[in-house]
């Protein structure tokens, strides 16, 4: 009788789990596609790349300024240079300025990449604030686009 009552919990705890395991793996999300953005003011242009990574689990986000200007040009800016933000535009620049020098043709990567886990499943929208210093004038570039995770 202890043997067959035994069995049946062994059973049922083994198919619950197979099922808990089936809901987990169908409740994970993937960006759906690569998305770019290039964002222009006047002679500086945004680049951003956001893509998933090979685990699947996580995405990406890579940031630079391109400079397309004739002459060297310098430039302060604290950190980041470029914010990325989901779901919220709340972008925060912290710390003193650093000072850059920009040849024509330069792409600035001051920054690392960023790391997100995957958002739950539909659109999400990303905001993208680029904020520098230009002859003391503050220059803010401001993007926002759209993620889908299925």
């Amino acid at each position: 009788m202890w043997k067959k009552l035994i069995l049946i919990m062994l059973l049922i705890t083994c198919f619950g789990l197979i099922i808990g395991a089936f809901v987990a793996e169908s409740m994970k999300t993937s960006l759906v596609e690569t998305v770019n953005f290039s964002e222009q003011y006047e002679d500086y242009i945004i680049h951003i790349r956001i893509e998933a990574l090979n685990d699947k689990e996580k995405f990406q986000v890579l940031r630079s300024l391109e400079y397309t200007g004739d002459e060297i040009v310098e430039i302060k800016h604290r950190t980041p240079l470029t914010a990325v933000t989901l779901n919220k535009e709340n972008a925060v620049f912290t710390g003193s300025h650093r000072t850059m020098f920009l040849n024509p043709g330069n792409s600035y990567h001051p920054q690392k990449r960023m790391e997100f886990s995957n958002l739950s499943k539909g659109s999400h929208t990303i905001y993208i604030h680029t904020q520098f210093l230009l002859n003391d004038e503050r220059i803010d570039i401001k993007s926002k686009g759209e993620l889908r995770f299925e």
